[in-house]
Protein backbone atom coordinates (compact mmCIF):
# COMPACT_ATOMS: atom_id res chain seq x y z
CA UNK A 1 0.00 0.00 0.00
CA UNK A 2 2.84 2.38 0.82
CA UNK A 3 4.31 1.72 -2.63
CA UNK A 4 1.05 2.79 -4.28
CA UNK A 5 0.85 5.91 -2.15
CA UNK A 6 4.44 6.82 -3.06
CA UNK A 7 3.72 6.19 -6.75
CA UNK A 8 0.60 8.30 -6.47
CA UNK A 9 2.58 11.16 -4.95
CA UNK A 10 5.24 10.92 -7.70
CA UNK A 11 2.76 10.91 -10.56
CA UNK A 12 0.39 13.62 -9.41
CA UNK A 13 -2.39 11.67 -7.77
CA UNK A 14 -4.03 8.27 -7.65
CA UNK A 15 -5.84 8.66 -11.00
CA UNK A 16 -2.59 9.52 -12.78
CA UNK A 17 -0.72 6.72 -10.99
CA UNK A 18 -3.41 4.20 -11.92
CA UNK A 19 -3.29 5.34 -15.55
CA UNK A 20 0.51 5.01 -15.67
CA UNK A 21 0.45 1.61 -13.99
CA UNK A 22 -2.29 0.27 -16.29
CA UNK A 23 -0.40 1.51 -19.35
CA UNK A 24 2.85 -0.07 -18.16
CA UNK A 25 1.03 -3.38 -17.78
CA UNK A 26 -0.67 -2.94 -21.15
CA UNK A 27 2.69 -2.34 -22.82
CA UNK A 28 4.07 -5.56 -21.37
CA UNK A 29 1.01 -7.53 -22.46
CA UNK A 30 1.10 -6.04 -25.96
CA UNK A 31 4.71 -7.12 -26.43
CA UNK A 32 3.76 -10.64 -25.33
CA UNK A 33 0.87 -10.63 -27.81
CA UNK A 34 3.21 -9.50 -30.60
CA UNK A 35 5.68 -12.26 -29.77
CA UNK A 36 2.92 -14.89 -29.57
CA UNK A 37 1.53 -13.83 -32.96
CA UNK A 38 4.84 -14.50 -34.69
CA UNK A 39 3.98 -18.19 -34.62
CA UNK A 40 0.48 -17.79 -36.07
CA UNK A 41 -0.32 -20.48 -38.63
CA UNK A 42 -2.29 -18.11 -40.82
CA UNK A 43 -4.69 -15.22 -41.08
CA UNK A 44 -7.65 -17.22 -39.78
CA UNK A 45 -5.79 -18.19 -36.61
CA UNK A 46 -4.61 -14.60 -36.13
CA UNK A 47 -8.11 -13.18 -36.58
CA UNK A 48 -9.51 -15.69 -34.07
CA UNK A 49 -6.87 -14.62 -31.56
CA UNK A 50 -7.57 -10.93 -32.22
CA UNK A 51 -11.29 -11.53 -31.61
CA UNK A 52 -10.41 -12.47 -28.04
CA UNK A 53 -9.46 -8.88 -27.15
CA UNK A 54 -12.88 -7.26 -27.73
CA UNK A 55 -14.54 -10.32 -26.17
CA UNK A 56 -12.44 -9.96 -23.03
CA UNK A 57 -13.08 -6.21 -22.98
CA UNK A 58 -16.82 -6.90 -23.16
CA UNK A 59 -17.38 -4.89 -26.32
CA UNK A 60 -17.99 -7.59 -28.93
CA UNK A 61 -21.55 -7.80 -30.17
CA UNK A 62 -22.22 -4.11 -29.50
CA UNK A 63 -21.19 -1.95 -32.48
CA UNK A 64 -21.23 1.33 -30.55
CA UNK A 65 -19.11 0.00 -27.68
CA UNK A 66 -16.79 -1.79 -30.09
CA UNK A 67 -16.19 1.34 -32.16
CA UNK A 68 -15.56 3.36 -28.98
CA UNK A 69 -12.98 0.73 -27.97
CA UNK A 70 -11.39 0.80 -31.43
CA UNK A 71 -11.31 4.60 -31.34
CA UNK A 72 -9.47 4.43 -28.04
CA UNK A 73 -6.98 2.02 -29.60
CA UNK A 74 -6.55 4.32 -32.62
CA UNK A 75 -5.81 7.21 -30.27
CA UNK A 76 -3.00 5.13 -28.79
CA UNK A 77 -1.48 4.89 -32.28
CA UNK A 78 -2.16 8.50 -33.31
CA UNK A 79 -0.33 10.13 -30.39
CA UNK A 80 3.07 8.50 -30.94
CA UNK A 81 2.74 8.99 -34.70
CA UNK A 82 2.14 12.72 -34.19
CA UNK A 83 5.26 12.92 -32.02
CA UNK A 84 7.27 10.91 -34.54
CA UNK A 85 6.08 13.11 -37.41
CA UNK A 86 7.41 16.22 -35.65
CA UNK A 87 10.99 15.03 -36.03
CA UNK A 88 12.82 17.05 -38.70
CA UNK A 89 14.27 13.96 -40.38
CA UNK A 90 11.19 11.73 -40.48
CA UNK A 91 9.85 12.64 -43.91
CA UNK A 92 6.28 12.57 -45.18
CA UNK A 93 5.29 8.97 -44.33
CA UNK A 94 5.01 9.34 -40.53
CA UNK A 95 3.03 12.53 -41.11
CA UNK A 96 0.75 10.68 -43.55
CA UNK A 97 0.32 7.92 -40.97
CA UNK A 98 -0.49 10.48 -38.24
CA UNK A 99 -3.11 12.11 -40.47
CA UNK A 100 -4.56 8.70 -41.30
CA UNK A 101 -4.77 7.71 -37.63
CA UNK A 102 -6.55 10.95 -36.79
CA UNK A 103 -8.96 10.43 -39.68
CA UNK A 104 -9.65 6.90 -38.44
CA UNK A 105 -10.33 8.20 -34.94
CA UNK A 106 -12.82 10.71 -36.29
CA UNK A 107 -14.58 8.11 -38.47
CA UNK A 108 -14.84 5.71 -35.53
CA UNK A 109 -16.27 8.54 -33.43
CA UNK A 110 -19.06 9.05 -35.94
CA UNK A 111 -19.75 5.32 -36.14
CA UNK A 112 -19.67 5.02 -32.35
CA UNK A 113 -22.31 7.73 -32.02
CA UNK A 114 -24.85 5.31 -33.44
CA UNK A 115 -26.23 4.33 -36.79
CA UNK A 116 -29.41 6.38 -36.37
CA UNK A 117 -28.33 9.82 -35.15
CA UNK A 118 -30.71 12.42 -33.80
CA UNK A 119 -31.51 15.42 -35.96
CA UNK A 120 -29.22 17.56 -33.82
CA UNK A 121 -26.37 15.09 -34.16
CA UNK A 122 -26.46 15.07 -37.96
CA UNK A 123 -24.74 18.48 -38.20
CA UNK A 124 -22.06 17.32 -35.77
CA UNK A 125 -21.58 14.15 -37.82
CA UNK A 126 -21.22 16.16 -41.02
CA UNK A 127 -18.61 18.41 -39.41
CA UNK A 128 -16.72 15.44 -38.00
CA UNK A 129 -16.81 13.61 -41.34
CA UNK A 130 -15.46 16.73 -43.05
CA UNK A 131 -12.59 16.86 -40.53
CA UNK A 132 -11.93 13.13 -41.08
CA UNK A 133 -11.88 13.68 -44.84
CA UNK A 134 -9.45 16.60 -44.46
CA UNK A 135 -7.12 14.36 -42.42
CA UNK A 136 -7.23 11.66 -45.07
CA UNK A 137 -6.66 14.17 -47.89
CA UNK A 138 -3.63 15.46 -45.97
CA UNK A 139 -2.38 11.88 -45.64
CA UNK A 140 -2.73 11.32 -49.40
CA UNK A 141 -0.88 14.60 -50.02
CA UNK A 142 2.04 13.40 -47.91
CA UNK A 143 2.13 10.05 -49.69
CA UNK A 144 2.13 11.93 -53.00
CA UNK A 145 5.14 13.98 -51.84
CA UNK A 146 7.08 10.80 -51.11
CA UNK A 147 6.06 9.23 -54.41
CA UNK A 148 7.27 12.31 -56.28
CA UNK A 149 10.57 12.21 -54.41
CA UNK A 150 11.04 8.51 -55.14
CA UNK A 151 10.11 8.91 -58.79
CA UNK A 152 12.68 11.70 -59.14
CA UNK A 153 15.34 9.56 -57.47
CA UNK A 154 14.44 6.62 -59.67
CA UNK A 155 14.66 8.78 -62.78
CA UNK A 156 17.97 10.23 -61.62
CA UNK A 157 19.51 6.82 -60.92
CA UNK A 158 18.01 5.39 -64.09
CA UNK A 159 19.87 8.01 -66.16
CA UNK A 160 23.33 6.89 -64.95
Amino acid sequence: MAEHEAGSARSGGMVSYRMHLANALLGAVQVEAMLAEIGAAGLEELEAAHAQQPATAGVDGDPERLTAFLRWQASRVAGPLRLLAQGPSTGPIPLAAAHTAEGLQRLLGVIGAGQVPSVGAVAAHVAELERARACLVDAIGNVDILLQMLNRLSAMFGED
